[in-house]
């Protein structure tokens, strides 16, 4: 049975575990991880199956400061992909969130990640602008991505 947790520091060996696997070109570095889950803006929403990473929508609140969350990552193991977890989760920050009084959502996704474009549109997003060769390993472009309630 997949359930959802918040995941911190203590998890970090499974979280960059996790994130090589989703995205074996282009993971994390363990200082960046190190960084961002100490920090108390982040938050780490996991599906979890057992005591396994399924799952992941991170995000950095920026209320107060900028008002908007940032869709840091969002990854779903290849066994459990195509199973509308990813909407479940995007939709599950947006409502913790909104108890929070955030009403902006900002989140990127490759030009070439046809499925993570869907999952955004599918949970309200709307394609906000292309930023030209924003990734690396491979180079590629952004959709940038907006959801405002």
């Amino acid at each position: 049975m997949v359930t959802m947790k918040i995941l911190g520091f203590e998890s970090l060996e499974p979280i960059m575990v996790f994130d090589k696997l989703c995205f074996p070109t282009d993971y994390w570095r363990e200082e960046d991880w190190k960084d961002l889950l100490l920090d108390e803006r982040s938050i780490y929403y996991a599906w979890m199956d057992g005591d396994k990473i399924v799952g992941n929508v991170f995000i950095y609140n920026w209320k107060g400061e900028k008002d908007y969350i940032k869709i840091m990552n969002v990854a779903i193991h290849p066994d459990y992909r195509k199973q509308g977890l990813a909407r479940k989760m995007l939709n599950h920050v947006k409502e913790e969130m909104e108890k929070l009084d955030m009403k902006r959502f900002l989140g990127e996704t490759r030009a070439t990640n046809f499925a993570m474009q869907k999952v955004f549109e599918d949970c309200g997003y709307y394609l906000n602008r292309v930023e030209e060769n924003y990734y690396h390993h491979p180079e590629e472009s952004a959709y940038k991505y907006v959801l405002e309630l």
